[in-house]
């Protein structure tokens, strides 16, 4: 279509990188009046993406991460900016070019994504690159390409990688403040979180000129640090799913994943009073997922990830409180298409 950049790519990449030297690196210029270097950078990427439009942010879209290291509050800012009306964001057009042309199509998205998971390995930054991922995943309308906002939010905090230099404390805080900005980003990102079977990541995107992880950093975690998250997320998710039905019902789906203290207390409010006293409307898709799991656990008994038969007997105990009276409610998986299942 003739569309072709009017400098090269080297040029652009040395330019920018050379911002991220002088936000990064000021001291090894000595001859330089003082904080003359970081204004540099910082009013460079103010001018470059203050008020940008959509054809901005795509074009920058490789040296994006670059930019974030020249200057990260900076960059954050413009980035927040264009996010305050998220009806109206420029971020929409950029979600709307992926799969035009050709098989894939192109990701101009890629690149905010790689600079936000750079900049959240500080911890200082942590909780303003969270928010500003689940604003996007909130207008993510999805896509072929895995790069995408809910996946670089959940692979930040995943407990057993985690990909940020922030303790604990400091990431459920984060988490509980996702929670209460993108309450639907949130409860996804918390389920994403609880173990499951096939939890894979390629980490996330570290700096190049910036120090925000230490030299002694290791990857993986202690047992014991990843059992604390786990049964903290865990208990977050099950205190969530008490006050809404859906998250209830998701949340059941996954009983055999939880901690055992996590699992005994959903158990434990299915047969409370507020559940039980329900219309069968509403308790019969509870009541649906705790059967299918009680049949499905009993059929692959012998598999190592099965739960043992005392677990399945309280399950089931707790899903006849549920269970609909009506026969046609109550056998109707006999009469599906998934024959597999007899």
């Amino acid at each position: 279509h003739g569309k072709q950049l009017t400098h090269s790519q080297h040029l652009r990449k040395g330019l920018a990188e050379t911002l991220a030297l002088l936000g990064s690196r000021p001291q090894a210029l000595s001859s330089c009046s003082l904080g003359k270097a970081e204004t540099t950078a910082i009013l460079v990427v103010r001018a470059l993406l203050n008020k940008a439009d959509w054809e901005r942010w795509a074009s920058l879209n490789s040296l994006l991460p670059l930019l974030a290291e020249a200057a990260p509050d900076e960059f954050l800012d413009a980035v927040e900016s264009v996010l305050v009306n998220l009806s109206t964001t420029p971020f929409h057009e950029i979600f709307s070019q992926e799969g035009r042309g050709g098989l894939g199509g192109s990701n101009y998205m890629t690149g905010l994504l790689w600079a936000l998971e750079g900049l959240a390995w500080h911890q200082d930054y942590l909780s303003r690159v969270a928010v500003i991922l689940a604003d996007l995943a909130s207008i993510d309308p999805g896509g072929n390409w895995a790069n995408r906002p809910a996946n670089s939010l959940a692979d930040i905090f995943l407990p057993w990688h985690v990909q940020t230099t922030a303790p604990f404390e400091k990431r459920m805080g984060v988490i509980e403040t996702v929670l209460k900005e993108q309450p639907e980003v949130g409860w996804s990102l918390l389920l994403a979180l609880l173990p499951h079977s096939h939890g894979v990541t390629s980490g996330s995107y570290r700096p190049v000129w910036r120090n925000f992880i230490p030299r002694d950093w290791k990857e993986g975690v202690l047992q014991s640090e990843y059992w604390q998250q786990i049964i903290a997320l865990a208990e977050l998710a099950v205190e969530l799913a008490k006050e809404d039905t859906g998250r209830l019902v998701e949340l059941v789906n996954r009983l055999s994943d939880l901690p055992k203290i996590a699992h005994e207390r959903i158990l434990s409010h299915l047969s409370s009073d507020s559940i039980v006293a329900l219309p069968e409307s509403e308790r019969l898709p509870i009541w649906e997922k705790l059967d299918e799991l009680v049949r499905h656990h009993r059929k692959f008994s012998d598999a190592k990830w099965a739960l043992p038969e005392k677990a399945i007997a309280k399950i089931e105990e707790a899903a006849k409180f549920l269970a609909p009276s009506s026969p046609e409610f109550k056998y109707h998986h006999l009469f599906s298409d998934r024959d597999f299942d007899l």
